[in-house]
Formats: structure tokens, C-alpha cells, sequence
């Protein structure tokens, strides 16, 4: 089975934060964490969201997909748990909204 992806804008700016910090940051934990079998983590040039900016996707085969914005370098731990979570969901089923870091951006 195809792997779960979580894809993060590397364009996006924010304050003090960027899509490129909190890539490398989301990168680095989920080969600490020895998670690089569960998921993938992709680096996107823009998300198309950009007025909420920092963007990141949750995507996968047959999966909800779920676009979070305004997230910081400080949500990659956040992130990564999520990414864990929505890789061991079976995928015909939901991830509760509460454990998505940021918002949805509606």
C-alpha cells in the first residue's frame, strides 16, 4: 500500500517562521523518530493557500485529504504525530478535526 504523504508549502513566509524551516524541522523528527516507513514528507512550492500561510497537506491513496494553514516551525512536532496518526488510520475512516494541527483554512 501506498504511503500516506504530508506535503508542506516551502514558499511560505510567517513572521519569524517559514515552509522551509518547518519542512527541514518535520523531516528531521520523522527520521529520528524512525517513522520514514509510515509516511512521506514532500516539499510543495505553493499549497494555493497562500493568504493563510504556512500551508500543509495531508494526502493519501482512497484517504481525506486536509489542508492546514498558519502553522509555525513549532507545529512540526504537532505535525508529525498527525502524520503518524493519519498513516495508521484505516482509510476509509476520518481524522477527527481536534487532532489537525492549524486551521482549515474555510
Amino acid at each position: 500500500m501506498a504511503r500516506p504523504v504530508l506535503t508542506i508549502c516551502r514558499r511560505c513566509e510567517r513572521d519569524d517562521d517559514s515552509g522551509e524551516g518547518l519542512f527541514q524541522a518535520v523531516k528531521s523528527l520523522r527520521k529520528a523518530r524512525g517513522l520514514k516507513p509510515q509516511f512521506k514528507v514532500k516539499g510543495a512550492d505553493c499549497l494555493h493557500a497562500c493568504r493563510w500561510s504556512i500551508a500543509a497537506e495531508f494526502s493519501g491513496k482512497k484517504r481525506s485529504t486536509y489542508l492546514r494553514v498558519e502553522l509555525r516551525e513549532a507545529d512540526a512536532e504537532a505535525l508529525v504525530e498527525t502524520a503518524r496518526e493519519y498513516a495508521a488510520l484505516d482509510p476509509a475512516k476520518e481524522l477527527p478535526e481536534r487532532k489537525l494541527p492549524g486551521t482549515s483554512g474555510d
